[in-house]
């Protein structure tokens, strides 16, 4: 029963893919198109609204609707711009879309996965926009991983839908970006969102001809960032180098602070950077705080025997402080044997 099943499946993916090839070569001589947009964050937003410019811009498109995932009773922002735009919004799970509905389907940051029945209403099928290299990065949280992993290359991928899975589908295009290395989550998700908004538009500019090229994602060099929760922001100094502990606050920047303990409390780090003169301490212990007066910053001692450097801290429950009014309240009196967070 199993292989039949596997067989079945298999049959039913290619007819789509067929029918797919069919309704490209009929919608050669076809416009303007009609396009249902599916996202819910501000990343959808930007490619919302660069979608919805390109309509007014040039006659490729008829009429655009949103489909959101919000079940807050407070509109979005998303939902806020539709509305001013005059952009019919539908909510997830779609109810009653027919087949044709809209030509094409456009899914930007929107985290539900896409079943068979509904890709068979897009005559031309549906067209995802992923922040990343893929096949690098597949999953829910690729710009984190990124910058988590001190990738010095990211990019954007435009790929067909595949029904029933996420991030496997034909790719489209791609773009390489460039990854500087004190870009923080808000600058780097905004750049990636931008140039995704771009490339989705040349995708539309030049349908149905842009679908028809689509080649299969490699089998080599797949990673997947998987969804992140709270626990990602604890610093475990004994098992993670100083450059590691800042690509964390870079890849979490925005999101979550990071954060350790000290003398048992918890306390959240701010404002971490790298000095460049960072020299090597071999005789301290992982977790181990100074405040360097260069620098006017706290410094940790990560695994590999180097610093990294906050300007500021806080310990919960109390106010934010500079790390010289952290010195002074909290280590200036304190032997230099018991400076020393407890380490993660």
């Amino acid at each position: 029963m199993t292989y039949k099943f596997h067989n079945l499946s298999h049959i039913l993916f290619n007819f789509i893919i067929r029918e797919n090839t069919r309704n490209i070569r009929f919608f050669c001589n076809k416009k303007p198109y009609n396009v249902l947009f599916f996202g819910s964050d501000s990343i959808a937003l930007s490619s919302l609204k660069r979608v919805n410019e390109f309509r007014k811009e040039e006659s490729k498109i008829d009429r655009i609707s949103l489909v959101t995932a919000n079940t807050s009773k407070k509109k979005s922002a998303i939902e806020k711009y539709a509305c001013l735009e005059n952009i019919n919004t539908l909510q997830w799970p779609l109810q009653n879309l027919q087949i044709g509905e809209y030509d094409i389907g456009l899914i930007v940051a929107f985290g539900h996965l896409i079943k068979n029945d509904l890709l068979m209403k897009f005559p031309l099928g549906m067209v995802n926009v992923h922040p990343s290299l893929l096949p690098r990065w597949r999953g829910a949280a690729p710009i984190i991983y990124t910058l988590q992993h001190g990738d010095q290359v990211t990019g954007v991928t435009l790929m067909k839908i595949k029904p029933n899975i996420f991030d496997v589908g034909e790719i489209i295009s791609q773009q390489k970006v460039t990854v500087s290395n004190d870009i923080k989550l808000p600058e780097l998700t905004e750049e990636l969102s931008t140039i995704g908004a771009n490339m989705l538009v040349d995708c539309l500019r030049h349908l149905p001809h842009s679908l028809q090229n689509a080649q299969p994602q490699s089998n080599e060099g797949v990673t997947y960032a998987k969804k992140i929760n709270k626990s990602i922001c604890e610093v475990r100094w004994s098992d993670m180098s100083a450059i590691q502990v800042y690509n964390l606050y870079r890849a979490i920047y925005g999101l979550y602070s990071l954060k350790t303990k000290f003398r048992d409390k918890e306390m959240k780090l701010f404002n971490a950077f790298l000095d460049d003169n960072n020299e090597i301490e071999p005789n301290r212990p992982p977790g181990a705080l100074q405040y360097c007066e260069r620098t006017k910053s706290i410094r940790i001692l990560c695994r590999d025997n180097r610093y990294i450097h906050f300007k500021s801290l806080r310990i919960i429950g109390k106010k934010e402080i500079t790390a010289l009014d952290f010195y002074n309240g909290y280590i200036k009196n304190v032997p230099l044997e018991k400076q020393h967070l407890m380490v993660c």
